[in-house]
């Protein structure tokens, strides 16, 4: 025989229902703070953009200012090599050696630098030995210097208004061609427009014809 437990007082028999959990409500932002941070957000980067352009104009600036020195200093550089290259002439040396009393000595002698033996006998000049050489006063050698100066300024400006003047031939030149190329187009184009409407009143003439 098998024994059956009787049920305990006051338990359901029946199934309960399962227990299904609950979603929690969702939490929405609210509509006035996300806009304050969105505008917050916007007003930081156009900050930002702006110093960024600002930087950006500042070291442009700084550049074309560091340019224009070079090219300066490019500008003196050259005038200082000129005076240079003026200074190192014949002409210059010449007046400079009459300024400091130094005369030429047609009866110089040599040093050999080997045993230090000279060859020649040195005499002491006077300034009249070379008959052909013209000593000048100081201001003598100045005027000539000035005239030098103005000799190969007038020679730069010639030059310079040379190659503008072949410049101004060569365009003048393209131009012209360039007239006599367009006017051959506009003449053939002319005959071609001609020849063209001959044709068609020619072909008019033979199409009305009974």
């Amino acid at each position: 025989m098998t024994a059956l437990l009787d049920p305990r007082p006051g338990r359901q028999t029946q199934d309960r229902p399962r227990l299904r959990p609950v979603p929690g409500v969702r939490r929405r932002m609210a509509t006035v703070p996300f806009v304050m941070v969105v505008a917050v957000l916007l007003a930081v980067g156009m900050v930002g953009l702006l110093v960024l352009t600002t930087a950006l104009q500042d070291q442009t600036f700084g550049v074309q200012r560091t340019q224009r020195e070079a090219n300066t200093l490019a500008i003196r550089l050259s005038a200082l090599q000129d005076q240079v290259a003026t200074a190192r002439s014949i002409q210059n040396l010449s007046v400079a050696a009459q300024h400091l009393g130094m005369r030429p000595n047609p009866y110089g002698a040599q040093i050999r630098i080997t045993d230090g033996a000279v060859l020649g006998e040195p005499r002491v000049v006077f300034g009249g030995e070379v008959p052909t050489v013209r000593y000048l006063t100081p201001e003598q050698a100045a005027a000539q210097v000035r005239a030098l100066d103005r000799a190969e300024a007038d020679r730069k400006a010639k030059a310079k208004a040379a190659r503008q003047e072949a410049k101004a031939k060569a365009k003048a030149k393209a131009e012209a061609k360039a007239k006599a190329k367009a006017e051959a187009q506009f003449k053939a184009d002319a005959e071609a427009a001609a020849k063209a409407k001959a044709a068609a009143e020619a072909k008019a003439k033979k199409g009305s014809r009974p």
